[in-house]
């Protein structure tokens, strides 16, 4: 357990006055997790602020409370100690990293960001370090495995809050392992929320690089800088690994440090993906031909980019990991195809932006074979409303039935993400329906859905909630639509 005094000294604040015995059990910014003994940070968020919850957490046992804005009256006088900081939560990321003796220190950690395919490419690295033998952990949207054997994640955020983060990279110090590959969101690179300070990365992977989260960056230029942090994070020597699919990877060449070195696969290593359908696509890399069975161009890609880092990481040639690509497993949410008694092609994808779009529209249409394409989506309240009128454009280019339906609407609520997705939706050969409950709209795709027809159920893939504006519930895609499949196959047979 570590003393209040060793945590403040981890983020710059000397004070003689707190005892050197006063041990901390818990770091929090959410006062209802305050136990005796921890530290609060009171922060301000989008819907509150923490400052109006500081004497909840010391009834409930604070003895520290960390702000950006200054508590009033002096230690003395309410009986706990009180400091401001001028970046609240790189504080607090630095001293949840010191509570937990610093684990990021004792691993080779991997980032992983992009704007898509960094849950698909976390998990082809993991793959690729685990086949030869490595004791590796990962934290992505989709699994976490802490050396204790692979489990999805438990968590909402996909790079998760500096308190959950360092407890699971202790743990993974625990269990012996050696490496660990994280998902690291722009969020979580952002200055702003900072959730991976401290972290000294020995490689990056950056993938495909468009717009997203622009309520959030305001800019495509904020966006991308965000994810420049993770090359600025490199420790000496350490590497980065892109494509020239990231038409913004000069921007993260630049950002790196004189000892730092970069692959720019499409550059630097020649190579070629061929479209082949429901078979999978063919890489052609070093002389050889790969039969992969990643439907996507952009997936064969990213396995790539796994390639090349596992084999800086382990010292190997990069000819010695191609093999495993064919070997890959699919990641669950990512171009899931189920299989059914309907000559259906029936697709569960998480794709939730306009060049994600591009890529499983294009997919659908090149292996339709005449079938119609029906689409069942929606998209994510109170979040980058600017992507969604090209999101609806490509989908209304590409099919003969859309089905608008909730993703996850929070307060905004589903007739104004509508709207928005509809605003660019001028092929009259499309028929463009609403329906706001997504079981329903599943249900409504499969009763008017012919054999040869393909369908898509987009923007939730691996995700286990529906955020409404009342609250979350529970939900699973792929049970969903499998037992939906399952009822329309009986309904069909009765007939």
């Amino acid at each position: 357990m570590k003393t209040l005094r060793a945590l403040l000294e981890a983020v710059g604040i000397h004070d003689q006055r707190v005892p050197h015995d006063l041990s901390i059990q818990a770091i929090c910014q959410d006062s209802r997790d305050c136990l005796p003994n921890s530290v609060f940070f009171a922060f301000s968020g989008l819907h509150t602020n923490g400052m109006l919850y500081v004497r909840e957490a010391v009834r409930r046992g604070a003895v520290c409370v960390i702000s950006e804005q200054p508590i009033d009256s002096e230690p003395e006088d309410q009986g706990f100690y009180s400091y401001t900081v001028s970046q609240g939560h790189t504080s607090f990321a630095l001293m949840c990293a010191a509570l937990h003796d610093n684990p990021q220190d004792k691993l080779s950690v991997i980032g992983v960001s992009g704007t898509d395919g960094k849950s698909t490419t976390c998990d082809y690295l993991y793959q690729m370090l685990k086949a030869h033998a490595v004791k590796v952990g990962v934290l992505t949207t989709v699994s976490m495995d802490d050396g204790s054997g692979k489990i999805d994640s438990p968590y909402r955020q996909s790079t998760p809050e500096p308190d959950q983060l360092q407890a699971f990279l202790a743990r993974c110090v625990e269990n012996q392992v050696s490496h660990v590959v994280l998902e690291c969101t722009s969020h979580a690179l952002s200055k702003q929320y900072d959730r991976l300070a401290g972290i000294a990365f020995s490689a990056a992977i950056i993938t495909k690089v468009t717009s997203e989260h622009l309520e959030f960056h305001h800019s495509l230029e904020e966006y991308t800088n965000a994810k420049v942090n993770l090359v600025k994070a490199l420790k000496e020597g350490g590497l980065l690994v892109t494509s020239t699919d990231n038409s913004r990877y000069e921007t993260f060449t630049e950002a790196l440090c004189d000892s730092c070195s970069a692959i720019i696969l499409g550059k630097d290593i020649p190579m070629r993906i061929e479209f082949m359908g429901y078979q999978g696509v063919v890489v052609e890399i070093y002389g050889q031909h790969l039969p992969t069975p990643l439907l996507l161009p952009s997936l064969a890609t990213n396995a790539l980019l796994a390639a090349f880092t596992a084999s800086h990481l382990l010292n190997k040639e990069p000819k010695s990991m191609l093999h495993l690509i064919p070997h890959l497993q699919p990641v669950k949410g990512r171009m899931h195809l189920i299989e059914n008694k309907l000559g259906l092609r029936v697709i569960i994808d998480f794709a939730h932006t306009a060049d994600a779009y591009e890529g499983v529209f294009s997919f659908a249409k090149r292996t339709s074979e005449g079938g119609d394409i029906i689409a069942v989506f929606g998209c994510a309240g109170e979040r980058d409303s600017t992507k969604r009128p090209a999101m609806g454009k490509i989908a209304n280019k590409y099919s003969s039935v859309i089905i608008l339906t909730e993703e996850d609407p929070r307060r905004e609520g589903n007739q104004a993400i509508f709207s928005d997705l509809r605003y660019l939706m001028h092929n009259p050969l499309c028929t463009v329906w609403e329906i706001e409950d997504r079981r329903m709209a599943i249900k409504k795709a499969l009763s008017i859905a012919l054999s040869g027809d393909t369908l898509l159920f987009l923007g939730k893939g691996h995700e286990k909630t529906i955020e409404r504006a009342e609250g979350k519930i529970a939900w699973d895609e792929l049970a969903q639509v499998q037992a939906a499949l399952l009822e329309e196959e009986q309904r069909r047979e009765c007939k």
